[in-house]
Formats: C-alpha cells, sequence, structure tokens
C-alpha cells in the first residue's frame, strides 16, 4: 500500500514540520511529473506499523501527516489506516487526483482528515485537461472532485502545475472561476528534469515574470491565489 515514507518536510505543509506518505499506484499518470517508482500497486511496500510508531514517537514535535502519492483513495485499507493516525492526535492532510470523488466525500463525511489538496491538471472538459492526463483523466469525475472540496468546512486548495503547453493565461482563468471563496488556489513551477515523457524535458518553464502573469489571471477570480517554486 505505502511506496515511500518521509520523516521530515518543510515543502508540503506551509509552516509546518510535517512526515509524508506515498502510496502506491496512480489514478492518472502525468507525463509531465515523476514518481514512475511508484506508479504500480504492486511492489516494495513499508510497513504501516513502522510507520505510525515514528509518529507516535515524535508526539508534539510533529506538526502534520500528509498522504499523497500515488493515489491514497485508491486502497481500500485506507479508511482503517486513518482511524489509526487520527488517534495520534496530528493534524491529517490529504491529497488526491480527483478521480474517487465518492470516496472523498465519504471520508471527509467521517471527517478524516484537515486538509485536503486536489491536484488539477487543467479545467476539466478542456481538450488541455486530455492532453495532462494521457486521455485516461475522467473531466466529470474532476469536476465532482472540486465541487466537494469547495463544500467541505476545512482548509482546501486546488494545486496546479504551470506546465508550458497546457497550463496558460485562459487555462487558468477557467480554473481560478471554479475555486470557492474559501479555497487557495497555488500555481506551482513546472521541473522538465522530472518529467517521466522525454518530450516534457525539453520544454522551458515559464520564467518568474511569466507565472506571475498567470497569478494575476486567475486573481481576477481566486483572491487566494498564491505562487510556489517560481
Amino acid at each position: 500500500m505505502i511506496g515511500r515514507f518521509v520523516k521530515t518536510t518543510l515543502a508540503d505543509w506551509k509552516g509546518r514540520d510535517c512526515c509524508r506518505i506515498e502510496f502506491r499506484g496512480y489514478d492518472v499518470r502525468y507525463p509531465y511529473l515523476g514518481g514512475s517508482d511508484i506508479y504500480d500497486r504492486e511492489g516494495p511496500c513499508i510497513d504501516p506499523d513502522e510507520i505510525l510508531s515514528y509518529i507516535r514517537e515524535r508526539g508534539q514535535t510533529l506538526d502534520g501527516i500528509v498522504l499523497g502519492g500515488g493515489e491514497p483513495l485508491a486502497h481500500e485499507g485506507l479508511y482503517g489506516f486513518l482511524k489509526e493516525l487520527r488517534r495520534t492526535k496530528r493534524p491529517i492532510m490529504l491529497e488526491t487526483q480527483g478521480m474517487r470523488p465518492d470516496v472523498l466525500d465519504d471520508l471527509a463525511g467521517a471527517m478524516m482528515f484537515d486538509m485536503v489538496r486536489l491536484y488539477v491538471p487543467a479545467y476539466p472538459g478542456s481538450p488541455n485537461f486530455q492532453k495532462a492526463t494521457g486521455g485516461f483523466g475522467d473531466p466529470a469525475l474532476m469536476k465532482r472532485s472540486m465541487e466537494i472540496v469547495n463544500g467541505l468546512d476545512v482548509d482546501r486548495e486546488f494545486f496546479v502545475y504551470a506546465v508550458p503547453g497546457i497550463v496558460d493565461g485562459p487555462e487558468i482563468e477557467n480554473i481560478a472561476r471554479s475555486v470557492g471563496e474559501k479555497t487557495y488556489l497555488t500555481i506551482s513551477q513546472f521541473d522538465p528534469h522530472l518529467a517521466t515523457d522525454p518530450e516534457y524535458r525539453k520544454i522551458r518553464p515559464y520564467s518568474k515574470t511569466e507565472g506571475s502573469a498567470l497569478s494575476a489571471s486567475a486573481k481576477r477570480y481566486a483572491k487566494r491565489t498564491a505562487l510556489k517554486g517560481f
């Protein structure tokens, strides 16, 4: 179930010293990102009890737990694992690719996380959405996940990688129009060195000036917009 475990990270949840748990298997494999070592659900896994022991030992010195991957919502054992994590009384962030809105809704109803980060590769329904997901993303499921996230009473974020050729000004505006009043929108720099598809390794990332222009476009509709990595 769990393919990677990072004991300390300051980069995943702003202002918090967290650990990061990454689940094996993706619902959607983005060609411009890495993570190929945990693409498949089958493979070497880390014992969840070892992770729980570490979290208990850290106690109050651990500011949060981030669950990503991979797709955490794809695993049947997630609910039981979240119950154990809840007993540690550490805040939990859940990351998702948005292809399992019903599971997301169920976990939200059970109050199993304190923040949710939804990865939005492009506006669902646009041609760029299929390009970003290699044709495997379902725009209807993404739209439903966006609606669920916007309606939650926890911290929430739409996370977008600014990939040239996929996310431009009009694309980011369409995404920003779908951002709820209390939902954050993060526009992150794209790193071609991490891309699994060789074609994306040839792409020049946006400059800081170009990233600021994307942010300005988004802020017309989403006031809680931030840049990351530019």
